[in-house]
């Protein structure tokens, strides 16, 4: 079983770690799934607003344009794992 790559970005203080996608491993997972980037992530972490969903234990933060699903590695050391980024075009997304 191959090992699952990460990218890894340092912003403000912050490590974000991105998945590279199991069905294509040279593209972001965010990018192959719903072709937004790194920096509409880093964008709306950090201008989005945050809610905690306790049943899929996970943070959901939205701006008017994009939605970001993520995690704390380590809240201590603040290092975040994106699980996903998407447009909200089409409404809110459901997973």
């Amino acid at each position: 079983m191959a090992k699952d790559k990460y990218k890894v970005i340092d912003d403000s203080g912050v490590t974000f770690f991105f998945k590279y996608d199991p069905d294509d491993p040279e593209q972001l997972h965010i990018y192959v799934r719903h072709l937004t980037t790194i920096d509409d992530a880093l964008e709306t972490f950090f201008e989005g607003k945050t809610s905690h969903n306790k049943q899929r234990q996970r943070y959901e933060t939205y701006t008017s344009t994009h939605g970001l699903y993520w995690f704390w590695l380590n809240q201590a050391t603040k290092k975040v794992m994106i699980i996903t980024c998407f447009t909200l075009e089409a409404g809110r997304y459901e997973s």
